[in-house]
């Protein structure tokens, strides 16, 4: 079951994460890397379309979030 953000943190932290990984799906898309994690772009999209909404953006560039999200992903492996 999804569960969605409550708090503001929560949407700022689901956000970057949503812009994270839509970053590498889009490097992916266009054959700039391959394998990683399956994303679900529609997700990410509702994510940040409904962040927009309450006023969040992500917090860091792109290239930052998907940085960090990489990191995150290595770790767990």
């Amino acid at each position: 079951m999804r569960r969605d953000p409550k708090t503001p943190e929560e949407w700022q932290e689901a956000v970057d994460a949503a812009a994270g990984a839509r970053a590498i799906a889009d490097c992916a898309m266009y054959g700039l890397i391959t394998g990683g994690p399956k994303i679900n772009v529609r997700r990410c999209d509702d994510i940040l379309a409904r962040g927009r909404k309450r006023g969040i953006a992500p917090s860091r560039t792109d290239t930052e979030l998907v940085v960090e999200l990489v990191k995150q992903i290595n770790a767990m492996l």
